[in-house]
């Protein structure tokens, strides 16, 4: 993967996560010092989201929670908006914590969107994220404009409770190449 623009992503990717929940939830986001390359993307954990990119750039990006982490960052988001505790919802199933992890991802692909587009001028169209409650791990692909596989990673991201979750990105191979007309 050292030939390509992926890790230049997933690291921009990474980041926009991390400062999205955390100014969401006025908590530390730690994450992990070393992305890892795997063979696909799967939705897995107890909640999972999933957004297509398409356009300049294309791929998926997924965000994998178990229940704890869910329930973590969900309930320190509405804190952090001074929600009362009682209000503050305990089940990962609950329809306030799916809308609530579906928010925060709109936010954080909202963010990378315009990191990309600030640092590199390109562009790309996302879907709504679309927020799935998992009993088994759901493999997904995407068709390539190149018939080249696309690149997978998968990042671990560390609540301040120590609760995991994961960011699992699948991109079209592709070099950003700095380039300036005369």
């Amino acid at each position: 993967m050292t030939k390509t623009s992926t890790f230049d992503f997933v690291k921009l990717f990474a980041r926009a996560v991390t400062e999205t929940i955390e100014e969401a939830t006025n908590t530390q986001i730690y994450v992990s010092r070393t992305a890892m390359q795997v063979e696909g993307v799967q939705i897995r954990g107890d909640l999972g989201v999933f957004m297509a990119f398409s356009g300049d750039y294309n791929g998926i990006m997924i965000l994998n929670f178990d229940a704890e982490s869910a329930v973590e960052v969900v309930g320190a988001a509405l804190r952090n908006m001074s929600m009362p505790e009682e209000e503050i919802p305990k089940y990962a199933g609950s329809d306030e914590v799916r809308q609530s992890i579906g928010e925060l991802s709109n936010q954080v692909i909202g963010k990378c969107r315009a990191m990309v587009e600030e640092r590199y001028g390109l562009t790309s169209l996302t879907n709504i994220p679309a927020v799935v409650p998992i009993t088994v791990p759901i493999a997904l692909s995407m068709v390539s404009k190149e018939p080249k596989a696309f690149e997978s990673v998968r990042v671990q991201f560390t609540t301040q409770n120590h609760n995991k979750f994961y960011m699992e990105m699948a991109l079209e191979p592709f070099r950003v190449v700095p380039f300036e007309a005369s």
